[in-house]
Order: C-alpha cells, then structure tokens, then sequence
C-alpha cells in the first residue's frame, strides 16, 4: 500500500501542503516498478503520459553531457509530463535509466484525470511546488556559473590583455584549439624605466616590487583610460596597443595613446623625483599593420601583436641621443606625429630626429618637450 512506503511520503510531506489527502486518494494505486541496473525507464522524445516517484535507489537523468541523479522520495518526469501544446501529447526531452536496483511509482495521467477535482488540483499544486523549488536551484546555479566566469575572466584579465581574455575564454569554454590571427592596424606602446635596475641591485625583493609597482601603476592606469590594452610587463618595460579597425579610429587611437603617454611619463617622474633616485621613463610610440592573435607554441598561450610596426616601436623606446642631443621622455614616429591634431603636437618640439638602428635603418622621431 502507498501509506507503508517510504520515498512516496517523503515527497508528498515535503512538496505537499496536505500529503494525507494524496496519500489517501492513491491508496489504491498499485504501480510501483521495479528497474534493474542499467535499465531504462524511459527515452527521449517518446511519449510522456506519467510522473515517476523514486521509492528507493537512484536514478541517472542523461540531460545531455551532463548526468542529474534522482533518490529516493524525488520526482521525475514532471517538466515533460506538463509540456507541450494543447492537443499534442507531450514528449520526453531526456533519457532516464536507473543507476542500481531501483523502484519507482507510476503516477498515470489517467489516474490524475480520475481523481476528484479538489484532490487534482493538490496534485498539481505539489508539482508547481516542485518545479519551482528546481526552477530556483538552476537559476542559483546559474548565478553561481555566472559569478565563476565573471572571476575567471578577472584573473585571467591579469595574465592577458582584454582581447587576450576573450581568446582564453574561447579555448578554455568553447573548446577551441587556437585563436586565428588577423590582420589590423594598431598604435603600439613600448616603455621602458631608466636606472630601475642599477636601483634594484642588492635590494629586498618585496621593496623593489613595491616600488616597481608605483612607477608601473600611472602608466597602466593612463593606457586603460585611454582606452588601450596591456600587453604584458617585461620586468620594468611595459608593451600596449590600441586596435584601430580603419583610418577614424587609427587618428583617434594616435590621440589617445599620446596623451596617455605624455600624462604617464608625467606621472612616473613626479614618482621618481618623490623618491630623490635618478629613475627616468622612455615611452616610444608608432603604428602600422600588425598581426594579432595567438602566437604561443606548445600548449602556451600567447596572444599579442606580431609585425615589423611592432620591432621599429620598440626603437624609438630604445634610441639614446648623442651628447647635446635633446632627450624626450616620450617619443614618437613621424607615422605618428602627422596623424596627431594640433594641440597634441604642440607638446613635442617642431624639429624631428634621426636615427638608424643596428642594421642601418633609418628612424625618424619627434620627441615631447618633457
């Protein structure tokens, strides 16, 4: 009899409001089924014309890749047995097998339709009961995913830069082998601090990481501001970029990146000199068509920017001018320079340097009055 088992009033005195009622109308129901392991109890889009209460053992819900195990006292059953359309006989959406010797209860729709009215419409009220107690769990769930991505995305944002962060996200969620790389112009940022490392020498590691961080700190902060994306820190040289699609945002882009500069180096020097040490900043700046995306090896990831724009960056950062040549903490290529507006230009000085690398090519750079 239903009034000696025990998963079926455990159910009905946890979901219903009045279980005897249940209890009492069901007395003569005799369906409770017995499923050996491995059997299955039901399929996917077959026809659902039952509910299932698990009396004792367990069973295995195979909702897709994932697996959603049901006990004793548990309903199964139920999102299909209300779904579908009126007129249209309802369909399982997931396979259902039974994980070990295992009895349920057979709640037909006939049965339900044949209780009186009252007792009907508590039998419902039970499985509303239900259906919102799991509807609550998935969406706390949900939350939780939520949250553990948002976290995720955050502690990978402080390996990678932002667009590096959508490229993780892609292989660790998605499944992604690689990121394509693609074609696009940029501004590229390299900077560099003088006389950190003679300072460094025989110092605590703690003291020098601390420091490093308040000369580092403004020249990050003045980059994201400015709408740019950190590369990665290559001990106290720091690479950025701004992606620039087309022409308007490459003119923008030359903006942004040399007001950020000229403001960091600001900055870095009023930290420098706070300090009484001889530490100063190079910042080189230029732009060009690059390649971006993942140029790791092996399992690492690497995402940055590839390209000759990119080498000939780094040397306006490195030039050193000659005795009684001007200095110029931030410098930059004539590429960049012809694209600044007026009242940007007017913080480099009108007469352009020149320069050859190692190889003999020859550079051309504006340097800023600071």
């Amino acid at each position: 009899m239903v009034t000696k088992t025990t998963g079926i009033r455990a159910f009905l005195h946890r979901c219903c409001s009045d279980p005897s009622a249940l209890i009492a109308s069901f007395e003569a129901v005799h369906r409770l089924e017995t499923l050996h392991a491995d059997q299955t109890l039901c399929s996917a889009n077959e026809e659902a014309d039952c509910i299932w209460i698990v009396e004792d053992g367990q069973l295995k819900v195979l909702a897709g890749d994932s697996v959603v195990w049901r006990g004793p006292g548990e309903i199964v059953g139920e999102m299909a047995f209300l779904r579908g359309r009126p007129g249209e006989a309802p369909l399982r959406g997931n396979k259902v097998v039974a994980a070990c010797r295992t009895r349920v209860w057979r709640v037909d729709r006939a049965t339900l339709d044949g209780l009186e009215p009252g007792i009907r419409a508590l039998w419902y009220e039970t499985v509303a009961r239900v259906l919102v107690a799991k509807l609550d769990e998935a969406s706390e769930m949900r939350a939780t995913q939520a949250r553990d991505l948002a976290e995720g995305d955050r502690i990978i944002g402080r390996l990678v830069c932002a667009e590096g962060v959508q490229a993780t996200s892609a292989i660790l969620f998605n499944g992604a082998e690689r990121i394509r790389p693609v074609k696009t112009k940029a501004v590229i940022w390299f900077s560099d601090l003088s006389g950190f490392s003679a300072h460094s020498e025989g110092k605590d590691p703690a003291e020098v990481g601390e420091f490093l961080r308040s000369l580092t700190d403004p020249q990050v902060e003045e980059i994201l501001r400015a709408k740019g994306q950190v590369d990665k820190h290559m001990g106290d040289a720091v690479m950025a970029f701004w992606l620039c699609n087309d022409d308007d945002r490459l003119n923008k882009g030359l903006a942004q990146a040399t007001r950020a500069a000229l403001e960091a180096a600001r900055r870095v020097s009023e930290v420098a000199d706070a300090s009484g040490l001889p530490i100063g900043i190079r910042i080189g700046l230029h732009a060009g068509e690059v390649s971006v995306g993942d140029f790791g090896g092996g399992d690492r990831i690497a995402f940055t920017l590839v390209g000759q724009p990119v080498n000939e960056a780094a040397r306006y950062e490195q030039w050193r001018p000659e005795t009684g040549q001007p200095t110029g903490r931030v410098r930059v290529s004539d590429r960049v320079y012809a694209g600044l507006p007026e009242d940007v230009r007017s913080s480099f000085q009108p007469t352009a340097v020149r320069f050859a690398d190692k190889h003999g090519r020859p550079f051309v750079a504006f340097l800023s009055s600071i």
